[in-house]
């Protein structure tokens, strides 16, 4: 039996093997350039998406400021425009649904919504409804509760500070917000619990933190704040 003879390595078949050698590796070179120019060019958008949720999802503060919502000076009385930005019966306004646009692209459930009054430093001084009400001081201490659970309206409270009145504010706000509430028979909306905060005029806005003395009208301090929080187990430290 005649065996197969292996064919030579001669000098011209060794430069045709490494010619073709280096011709593949010259080709890899080339694709694996194209394919990084390529990925170069796609939006950086596209990539990051993965690393960080997009900003509609992102929760944000709703501020409500003095230029656009004025409240009577010393009042917690809803400026009409207010009113009618949280609830143009039977549809909602621009406030409310700000709110449950919120409330729909959280990524966790949101159990409470926050409202915090701000004020300016600015002296409350005599207050009218003290001399329509016959009352020489604020009277949040007695009617606080009865506003807040009640029917009561919040313009027979008084404030004796400005902590007191912008707590008024925000519970004025609430007040609203729980009529639209009523009204819902579903959703995310319908199922939030409502906190009213103060501030006073203690904090400067856009987290300038704590405000220097300032006993003069401010329009830029005087604001109302709605966050959005989830509830969160008690603890006591140990």
């Amino acid at each position: 039996m005649s065996r197969r003879l292996k064919p030579s390595l001669t000098p011209d078949n060794f430069n045709i093997w490494t010619s073709f050698t280096d011709l593949m590796s010259n080709a890899f070179m080339v694709l694996t350039l194209l394919l990084l120019l390529t990925m170069s060019k796609i939006p950086s958008f596209n990539r990051q998406k993965k690393l960080q949720p997009a900003n509609d999802n992102q929760q944000k503060i709703i501020v409500l400021p003095a230029e656009e919502y004025k409240f009577a000076s010393g009042s917690a009385q809803l400026p009409k425009n207010l009113s009618q930005d949280i609830q143009k019966n039977p549809h909602d306004g621009k406030i409310l649904k700000a709110i449950k646009q919120q409330l729909n692209n959280a990524q966790k459930k949101i159990d409470i919504i926050e409202v915090i009054g701000h004020t300016d430093g600015q002296k409350v001084g005599s207050l009218q409804c003290h001399n329509k009400l016959g009352m020489s001081r604020g009277n949040l201490d007695q009617e606080l509760e009865a506003v807040a659970t009640q029917t009561k309206n919040v313009a027979i409270l008084c404030p004796g500070s400005n902590t007191d009145l912008g707590l008024m504010r925000a519970l004025a706000v609430i007040k609203e917000l729980q009529k639209a509430q009523n009204r819902e028979n579903k959703g995310r909306f319908k199922q939030v619990t409502f906190r009213a905060y103060s501030a006073g005029q203690l904090l400067l806005p856009q987290n300038g933190g704590f405000a220097q003395p300032e006993r003069k009208e401010n329009k830029q301090r005087r604001r109302i704040e709605i966050r959005f929080t989830q509830l969160a187990q008690e603890t006591t430290p140990k």
